[in-house]
């Protein structure tokens, strides 16, 4: 049975960038395991959200139902999960089983960035001693600490590959000169950094995946796929306050994994030597 191992930065990045090929692994029976790094939370109300009504460990599990009943949908079954903390490297960390499916939840509950917030992902990155701690009160981390309950959570799934979003999304400028969310970009640098050996050697395969800036870009996803990605995002969209109800359709056809953006075992790998100076 083939095993994937999914990263995220927030709950909806994986229905909206990485489908159809999550979907399709789900409905061809393998083993899927999709890992939030962030909570998803947003701030109380401010002047630039003065109509915000949920924030916080609230709004976090609004989006944690939507991607419960998106994946529901994917799988063709009922929403009916299970929900059980696992252990990884001395840590106890919050999952949910998909009844009847192969298909587990995992979630890590950092603190994610919004606005002026650059989020506790960018802040581990930006300095190494700085402790993230978790929205729901698990004990926090620091890089190191972070990247090594990573690293742990592969081994422990021993997945086929392994998918992240793009490491390189400050790069990826969009038509109006907007690049990608900062929490994308730190997610998946973490990720790559726990997906190595002592010698900064990838340990299994790695595939990015491109996100804000194919919304400018041609579809490419259609017949089936399409309406199943469709299908799996009308899912989870009544699910968060922060979308609109035709929020993202845009990128219904669109899915880009590029491959000089495979990383096969063996690859060599050195993290983007801008990503934090940029957001400075």
């Amino acid at each position: 049975m083939t095993t994937t191992l999914s990263f995220i930065a927030h709950q909806d990045d994986d229905l909206l960038f990485m489908n159809p090929d999550i979907a399709s692994d789900i409905q061809a029976g393998s083993e899927v395991w999709v890992v939030y790094l962030t909570a998803g939370d947003v701030g109380p109300p401010d002047a630039a959200h003065p109509d915000r009504k949920v924030w916080g460990p609230a709004y976090a599990d609004l989006r944690i139902q939507g991607v419960r009943d998106a994946y529901a949908r994917a799988a063709k079954v009922a929403n009916s999960w299970d929900y059980a903390p696992i252990w990884v490297d001395g840590r106890q960390i919050a999952t949910n089983t998909l009844n009847g499916v192969n298909l587990r939840l995992v979630f890590l509950y950092v603190h994610a960035a919004e606005g002026s917030d650059k989020g506790d992902l960018y802040r581990m990155l930006a300095n190494p001693s700085f402790v993230a701690n978790p929205i729901d009160g698990r004990p926090g981390y620091t890089k190191a600490q972070f990247q090594s309950m990573l690293h742990a959570l592969i081994v422990r799934a021993d997945p086929d590959f392994v998918r992240t979003q793009s490491t390189i999304g400050h790069r990826m400028r969009r038509p109006d000169n907007t690049v990608d969310h900062i929490d994308h970009t730190a997610a998946a640098i973490l990720v790559a950094n726990a997906c190595v050996d002592a010698g900064n050697k990838t340990l299994v395969r790695r595939d990015e995946y491109h996100c804000y800036c194919i919304a400018d870009w041609e579809d490419n996803v259609w017949g089936y796929w399409r309406d199943e990605k469709t299908a799996i995002w009308s899912k989870y969209l009544p699910h968060d306050p922060e979308l609109g109800p035709s929020s993202w359709f845009e990128v219904m056809g669109k899915q880009y994994r590029p491959n000089d953006r495979i990383f096969e075992p063996g690859t060599p790998w050195v993290p983007p030597s801008d990503y934090v100076s940029y957001w400075a």
